[in-house]
């Protein structure tokens, strides 16, 4: 749990009062690999902080898997359009490898922003942080070469990403597997 409140710090810092509420509605929770905390066709009334694992977010799309995002420990992990919602994911969260997380559920993380303000600025932080990572990553398939967007993912994770298929990292990357390794024997 100290790991989340040095997270939420990193945004603002909650009154220990604060933090003792917020903390009492995190839920532990451990998956073995290739679990799914959401499948397509559920609604996902959560969101989870990753303290081990990894896990992919992915779509089908003609029977083929479509990889839009991986989260690492230290990431938040949810479907956050079906979170706002309460409309059914169209994507998948599955585990890449076993798991810890501790998840709150959104009727829990409304009351907190109803009796807390700093809790609710906090989510609006968190919210505004999710946005412009998904407006990176949009910009960088409108804007970056695959070698590019490989180097990013490289930095972000280089020795977790060492774990993950290849198939699914090309996945992400909008290339084939064959495009993926051209681009690394180039290296």
């Amino acid at each position: 749990m100290e790991q989340i409140r040095a997270y939420f710090n990193n945004f603002l810092p909650l009154t220990d009062n604060e933090w003792e509420d917020f903390s009492s509605c995190f839920k532990k929770e451990t998956y073995a690999k290739k679990e799914y905390l959401v499948r397509a066709g559920e609604s996902c009334d959560f969101i989870a902080f990753i303290a081990e694992g990894v896990y992919r977010f992915y779509y089908l799309q003609e029977g083929e898997e479509k990889v839009t995002a991986f989260f690492f420990p230290g990431d938040f992990v949810t479907n956050y359009r079906s979170f706002l919602t309460g409309k059914p994911s169209e994507h998948f969260i599955e585990t890449l490898k076993p798991s810890v997380i501790y998840k709150i559920h959104r009727q829990d993380l409304n009351l907190l922003y109803d009796r807390h303000k700093n809790i609710e600025r906090l989510g609006r932080y968190i919210a505004e942080n999710l946005y412009l990572t998904v407006a990176k990553r949009l910009d960088s398939f409108l804007h970056d070469n695959p070698e590019n967007r490989n180097q990013e993912l490289l930095n972000r994770n280089s020795k977790l990403l060492q774990e993950v298929p290849q198939y699914m990292l090309a996945s992400y990357l909008g290339i084939k597997p064959e495009t993926l390794s051209r681009i690394r024997a180039r290296k």
